[in-house]
């Protein structure tokens, strides 16, 4: 027998690959996806999962790794969404070519457009084409469940394609349930290990593989033969969850669900959480005798034409209800509408049909919604071959700022955490570069802080959010259309350690190398932060953090940070410095120098700042400038610059402090040994050498 215990719906995700017996787990983090892969690693960390984790840059990388997996005869897994979907869209668009089973849990979030950490189908809907299998969860036990029956669909051998287990971004990655947690044993019986095919890529197993690669008189007959698969695949979904609920004794449904269709004059077609608010709706209405049902497609590829065509022929139907939470811009359709639309084309007594757009951005889509649709359809019972589509909307007023700024590059009032090392620097930062200035903000700490206050803007000149992996690029197209109207302006990304060292990577590479005079502020906070303390490329050796939490198996982070000052001499950068919020005055000089190196049209500017963050490194938010200084004291984060190849250490301590001062002042170092404070402490000690003897040198 299973357990009972209350879960999100990422934990519910986390928990069903833990019972699938995952083998190969790679992801990278993105609100509000993040805590699924954070609960993964903990199991793994415990010893409760044995499985390969991998910490990819970005999620180009990460989806890659996970399909790679995958093609290699593991059972496999990532989980993303959003903007982080849309970065990895090329190798979405290429996994099903290989036929590998891999599973990726999308907690749905806007992508794109204007943006929002919050729940809708703008993410998963662009992929609907591709060849995926994608099933749309309603409740945190469909989470676990979900993921469970995926792996049975996927794996058979009438499949073989991957799929998309999508859940509600928070509405349900962060809504906690009662969820019914089966036995391993149960599922282990359930569930058998990945099988092997002749396609899979394993030297040791098989002699095949797939190679992507068509001439272009065959791709049409390919084009046909997956979607053969494609319809053979609802037959698997039909038995795989008939199979499931005989074993686990609960109701689990096929590619939709019927509630409460019998003899409705009115349904409504929805998918995922939105279903519970509308089988609210749908009581009540019956209760006063309204003859309304619901049919919740569960899965939206393969697409359950049969289901609903005999669905509205069975019932006599009259008017039909598409709930969508995306929208096909230039159709006034979204895709549910769309493919419900064609589906019941050739009927020869079509109900009614009203398309709704609601819920886009997050918003909320209640029994209250419901109620109006279900009004505006009983307004149609007396119509014929009438279809429209109805946005749901909201009369919001928006004020506006009431003191403006005019003179100032900052205002005080941002929503940054207390203590905040980054809030302290960006300060004396935007002062110093004053107002002829743009700022790039990646997705960061800071650029969230400042969606927060929509309307208003606690930062006195203007600001662009760029896209994670194209910062730089935003940049460089930013300084040159500066150039060619001839005008001096100071283009300044503040980057994070996870844009800089990771997933920005390549980008500012480019830049660099291609001479682009623009100021580049890393502040490091070691971690991203912004989505909850994960391991970046410049996490500390041995830090705890979320995805590399600390157990019998693991002991924080295993590899030493990147090195990015090492990363900008390789690429000569004309001016690279270090700097530190408990050291404002060579901060402030080394932001003047960048600033002249960018006047001087000699290329980038890097300034990598330490940003010790109190919520992510765990001491008191008063200790911020002292955990700083310590970092400083203790050689842990030297201060140095290099101009033009010229190496200059700007602060030198005559003699370092222990590095247990700066270590267990801090609770993501609390788990270390002293043998371990021994090695770390080696290291430093190390490095400060090096830097010694390359004090006053010139490196190129």
């Amino acid at each position: 027998m299973g357990r009972i215990d209350l879960l999100s719906g990422n934990k519910a995700v986390a928990y069903g690959v833990k019972l699938s017996r995952v083998q190969v787990v790679s992801a990278y983090p993105i609100t509000p996806q993040t805590p699924i892969v954070e609960y993964i690693a903990e199991f793994i960390a415990k010893g409760e999962l044995n499985a390969e984790y991998i910490h990819p840059e970005g999620e180009h990388s990460a989806i890659a790794a996970a399909l790679a997996a995958s093609i290699a005869g593991a059972r496999a897994f990532t989980a993303t969404c959003s903007q982080g979907l849309g970065y990895g869209f090329e190798v979405i668009a290429q996994a099903p070519a290989y036929r590998a089973p891999l599973l990726m849990a999308i907690a749905n979030r806007t992508l794109g457009w204007y943006w929002s950490v919050a729940s809708d189908y703008s993410d998963s809907m662009t992929t609907r084409d591709l060849g995926w299998i994608q099933f749309y969860a309603e409740s945190c036990q469909e989470c676990l469940d979900g993921v469970i029956q995926l792996y049975k669909i996927l794996e058979d051998k009438r499949v073989l394609l991957p799929g998309m287990l999508c859940l509600d971004g928070f509405h349900l990655s962060h809504s906690s349930e009662p969820v019914d947690i089966p036995d391993q044993h149960e599922v282990d019986d359930y569930l058998p290990p990945r099988r092997i095919y002749r396609h899979t890529v394993d030297p040791t197993e098989s002699d095949g593989y797939i190679f992507p690669v068509l001439p272009p008189s065959l791709h049409t007959k390919y084009r046909r033969i997956f979607e053969d698969i494609m319809k053979r695949a609802k037959d698997v979904i039909r038995e795989v969850s008939r199979e499931y609920s005989e074993k686990f004794k609960r109701d689990v449904y096929g590619l939709v669900e019927k509630y409460r269709v019998d003899n409705a004059d009115i349904l409504l077609i929805t998918m995922g959480s939105m279903s519970t608010a509308a089988k609210r709706c749908i009581d009540m209405m019956r209760s006063k005798g309204i003859k309304v049902g619901l049919l919740r497609v569960r899965f939206f590829r393969p697409f359950p034409q049969e289901e609903i065509v005999n669905t509205i022929l069975r019932n006599d139907v009259k008017a039909l209800g598409i709930v969508d939470r995306a929208v096909i811009h230039g159709t006034s359709l979204g895709p549910l509408g769309a493919d419900v639309i064609s589906s019941v084309y050739t009927l020869k007594n079509k109900p009614n049909i009203i398309n709704f757009i609601a819920g886009m951005g997050g918003d909320d889509v209640s029994v209250k919604d419901f109620e109006f649709m279900i009004g505006k359809l009983i307004g149609t019972l007396n119509k014929e071959n009438m279809k429209e589509t109805i946005f749901i909307e909201r009369n919001v007023k928006i004020k506006k700022p009431s003191i403006v700024f005019k003179n100032v590059t900052y205002c005080p009032g941002s929503q940054l955490c207390s203590g905040c090392g980054a809030s302290l620097t960006i300060r004396h930062i935007l002062r110093i570069l004053g107002k002829n200035a743009v700022a790039v903000f990646p997705p960061n700490c800071v650029s969230a802080a400042i969606a927060m206050h929509f309307p208003s803007n606690w930062i006195g000149i203007p600001c662009i959010l760029a896209n994670y992996a194209a910062a730089a690029g935003y940049a460089r197209g930013l300084y040159r259309a500066y150039r060619y109207k001839g005008k001096k302006v100071y283009v300044t990304v503040i980057a994070g350690d996870g844009c800089t060292a990771d997933i920005g990577l390549q980008s500012l590479s480019s830049a660099v190398e291609c001479g682009e005079s623009i100021i580049w502020i890393n502040y490091d906070n070691e971690a991203y932060m912004n989505t909850g303390i994960q391991r970046s490329g410049t996490t500390p050796m041995m830090a705890w953090t979320t995805t590399t939490p600390v157990g019998p198996k693991w002991r924080g982070k295993r590899e030493l940070p990147k090195d990015m000052i090492s990363i900008m001499i390789a690429h000569k950068t004309p001016y690279i410095a270090t700097a530190s919020p408990a050291f404002i005055r060579d901060l402030e000089a080394k932001m003047r120098k960048a600033m002249k190196i960018v006047e001087r049209n000699e290329g980038l500017a890097y300034i990598h700042i330490q940003s010790p963050c109190p919520t992510g490194w765990r001491f008191p938010e008063s200790k911020t400038v002292e955990v700083a200084r310590l970092a400083v004291l203790t050689g842990m984060w030297p201060l140095i610059e290099i101009d033009h190849g010229l190496f200059r250490l700007t602060f030198k301590p005559a003699k370092l402090r222990p590095i247990s001062d700066y270590l267990r002042i801090q609770g993501r170092f609390r788990h270390l040994s002293s043998s371990e404070i021994a090695e770390i402490q080696r290291i430093v000690e190390n490095n400060w050498k090096k830097l010694l003897e390359l004090d006053g040198k010139r490196l190129w």
